[in-house]
């Protein structure tokens, strides 16, 4: 009765803005603490709170991709007026650029040890008087031969191959949680526009 009384007094006194705002951020936090830990379980990095293995920084990110996202979206509209089917187009447009960075996120990262990997690969086979094989440093994301990170020699030895696995990354990184929470905020947006409208037709 107490939390009821709270949520009728802050309706009252104009809080109803925040008080949604709360409520679709709970929700998709703990959508986001579900999907990664419990239905991606073995695939995604374990955060749960009981675990050892839990860390601020993937506490945080599904808040981060929230406040990111919504409020973001809130300010475009603001500031540039546009209507909510715009903002979608560029939501969508976020969501799948966001992988793209991802992407270039780790073609950098592993680009150092790819390079020392190839350099000493090209030595040995200088060393042995050998033609060495042509090299190929891939981002991989189907038909994958490396879990992670991984380097070998292709089926005809032709090519030496080093592969970073674009989902299995992705999916252990705490960048994954703020991506799908980002996903969550945006749809939260679009609600959270619908219930605004309605609350104002009842005023």
């Amino acid at each position: 009765m107490l939390y009821l009384k709270f949520f009728v007094v802050a309706m009252e006194k104009g809080m109803q803005r925040y008080v949604i705002i709360a409520a679709l951020a709970l929700i998709s936090y703990l959508l986001v603490y579900i999907i990664a830990n419990y239905a991606m379980s073995g695939i995604a990095y374990d955060w749960r709170f009981e675990s050892a293995s839990i860390s601020a920084n993937y506490a945080l990110m599904p808040l981060l991709g929230f406040v990111f996202v919504f409020f973001g979206l809130s300010f475009w509209k603001k500031r540039f007026k546009e209507k909510n089917s715009v903002l979608a187009v560029l939501f969508t447009f976020f969501v799948l650029l966001s992988l793209v960075a991802f992407s270039l996120v780790l073609w950098f990262f592993y680009r150092g040890n790819v390079d020392a990997i190839f350099s000493q690969v090209r030595n040995q086979f200088d060393r042995a008087n050998k033609t060495p094989p042509s090299f190929a440093y891939t981002i991989c994301a189907f038909n994958c031969n490396a879990s992670n990170f991984g380097c070998f020699l292709s089926q005809d030895n032709g090519t030496f191959i080093c592969q970073v696995n674009f989902w299995n990354e992705l999916f252990r990184s705490s960048f994954f949680l703020f991506w799908l929470a980002s996903i969550f905020a945006g749809i939260s947006f679009f609600v959270y526009e619908f219930l605004e409208k309605l609350i104002k037709e009842k005023q």
